[in-house]
């Protein structure tokens, strides 16, 4: 560390030290006065008017006791701060852990940043030094360490495959580890918004501005005739380029298309595709370049979930609509023994069967028509992309038991009720004569989403194919205490089955296999983040001084006393000087 001045503006009374010069320099210049005797000086010599010799100036010691005097009085003012021989702060880095930090290698800008950090912690040793991950979850990487290789052990943990990184939530937990003595260093690619000031926080960008393809964005749908491919791929870069596209499927690969893509700068094409049933596992790539993380996808096939369901209901506007919006949706199939939904009128019993859910239609006699605003629990699947906008719901007004999950203003239109054997039943207020409801896009949307809902309860993967930093939902046919996972790299793992079901955290990309007992599944986990994958907005910079008031009193020590205690036993020593100093006559 370098000294640090508390008040940098007192170097301005550095002028003091040429004025001074100046001052002697003007005062002992030698001048020809003619008198009338030389008898009363002491001193009578002439100095010369030129000559070959060069005279050196020769300044009396007062004037460098003067000139030291006024230097220490300066840095006295500048109030010096000497790093402290013993310790330093505590320091806590926040690791940008999103797969961008792998753009360029073998030089990449995680391996920038770690040398960079290791770099000062040699120049700047530190008592202890902790790392947080920033990831789509910040999380603790390791204990706290002081040496170097202890520090360079804990950095290979640092993979840089997340899909994101909340630096934010990583930032905030690292303040709390690090407690009020700790500063904060945040390793990241990207420039900060805005910007840190001289406080607790530093961040280092060791990113670069590089073009890149990338997917952003792959699903697979099963159809009548096979399965349906949607494959989206962005030129992120500032300039037209061109790419070359792969589709290949089963084992071995069996090349289903090839072309050339040529995009403008920030365009982004995409493809439908439709591959025959059996086609087994489809991947597909776009050229290598500065970052391959995103290059490549891989779809798996996705099972046809089918719900079963019956239709009680007898009003005669509301079940023609029920029946049209369940067929619409292509997995409803009508049974009338064990279905799996039941749509009764309001009063009616449900069925004893456990695994029924019960959608009951409340119809009123005293009801008034809704226009909104409509207020939505956007964290319930039945409001999934659900739109009300120009609707008018007609319902009444007493009470309605269950969750609110669609409401106008303190009036419930629909609720929900689970209970503990994980069946749901949902009430829906509605009188068909006083609604638009049923002949609005908002009905199929709405049937849609229940039925969806119901199928992700059935046995199996709710999604075979997730992005990256999402949860991959299996729902067992038993209730086993845990499940195995096998993850991409080969890792083996379990995690806890409750109420039948087994929830994975996707953090890698790639295939993984899920197995208990008889049971077994695969789901693949795919890059699909367009704003982590834009290289363009990376950059280099440092922001953030550390050095506040607290760093200056653990890291630094206040030398302004001693100075000001020199400069006073320098100014005595010059009195001393002048003290003891004969008179000459001819010179101050």
């Amino acid at each position: 560390m370098i000294p640090v001045l508390s008040t940098p503006l007192a170097l301005l009374g550095l002028v003091s030290l040429p004025a001074l010069a100046a001052i002697y320099y003007l005062h002992t210049r030698s001048r020809l006065h003619p008198v009338s005797s030389l008898l009363l000086w002491t001193d009578a010599r002439v100095a010369p008017d030129g000559g070959r010799r060069v005279d050196r100036v020769r300044l009396p010691l007062v004037f460098w006791l003067e000139l030291l005097v006024l230097l220490l009085l300066v840095l006295a003012a500048t109030g010096v701060h000497l790093p402290a021989v013993t310790g330093t702060r505590p320091l806590v880095v926040v690791l940008d852990d999103s797969f961008s930090m792998q753009a360029g290698a073998p030089d990449s800008a995680r391996k920038r940043a770690a040398d960079a950090l290791l770099d000062d912690l040699r120049r700047t040793p530190r008592s202890s030094v902790r790392f947080v991950l920033a990831g789509d979850r910040p999380q603790v990487l390791g204990d706290a360490v002081s040496r170097t290789s202890e520090i360079e052990s804990l950095l290979e943990g640092w993979t840089c495959q997340a899909n994101t990184a909340r630096l934010d939530s990583a930032v905030a937990l690292a303040l709390e580890l690090g407690g009020e003595s700790a500063t904060v260093l945040v390793l990241t690619d990207h420039a900060p918004d805005p910007p840190p000031a001289t406080g607790r926080v530093r961040r280092w960008s060791l990113g670069t501005a590089t073009p890149n393809w990338a997917f952003v964005n792959a699903s697979r749908t099963t159809g009548p005739r096979g399965d349906r491919l949607l494959l989206e791929v962005a030129n992120l870069a500032t300039e037209p380029r061109s790419t070359t596209l792969r589709i290949e499927a089963g084992q071995p690969p069996r090349e289903l298309r090839q072309s050339e893509l040529q995009l403008a700068a920030g365009e982004t094409q995409r493809l439908v595709l439709e591959v025959p049933e059996g086609a087994g596992t489809v991947r597909a790539f776009v050229g290598d370049d500065a970052l391959n993380f995103d290059n490549a996808v891989s779809l798996l096939p996705t099972a046809r979930k089918t719900v079963t369901y019956e239709v009680r209901v007898v009003d005669k506007e509301v079940r023609p609509a029920l029946e049209k919006a369940l067929k619409a949706t292509g997995i409803a199939t009508p049974v009338t023994a064990r279905p799996q939904l039941v749509f009764v009128d309001g009063a009616d019993a449900a069925p004893e069967a456990e695994d029924a859910w019960i959608v009951r239609v409340v119809r009123e006699p005293e009801a008034e028509a809704f226009t909104g605003p409509f207020v939505l629990d956007r964290s319930h699947p039945l409001t999934d992309g659900l739109s009300l906008s120009g609707v008018v719901w007609g319902g009444g007004k007493s009470p309605l038991s269950g969750a609110p999950v669609v409401m106008a203003g303190n009036v419930t239109l629909l609720t929900d009720t689970e209970f503990a054997s994980g069946r749901h039943d949902v009430r829906l207020r509605l009188r068909p004569d006083l609604s638009t409801l049923t002949q609005s896009p908002a009905w199929p949307a709405l049937v849609w989403n229940l039925v969806q809902w119901r199928a992700t309860f059935q046995p199996g993967l709710a999604r075979a194919n997730v992005r990256l930093g999402e949860e991959a939902v299996w729902t067992l046919n038993a209730s086993p205490a845990s499940a195995e996972v096998t993850r991409p790299d080969g890792a083996v793992s379990t995690v806890p089955v409750y109420a039948r079901r087994a929830a994975v955290h996707a953090e890698r990309s790639g295939v993984y296999s899920l197995q208990t007992g008889d049971e077994q599944a695969e789901f693949a986990v795919n890059v699909l983040n367009r704003d982590e994958s834009d290289l363009t907005k990376c950059v280099t910079g440092r922001w953030g001084d550390e050095r506040d008031e607290a760093t200056l009193r653990s890291d630094y020590r206040d030398v302004t006393a001693w100075l000001a205690l020199l400069a006073v036993a320098v100014a005595t020593l010059h009195v001393w000087v002048l003290a003891r100093k004969p008179g000459t006559g001819a010179t101050p």
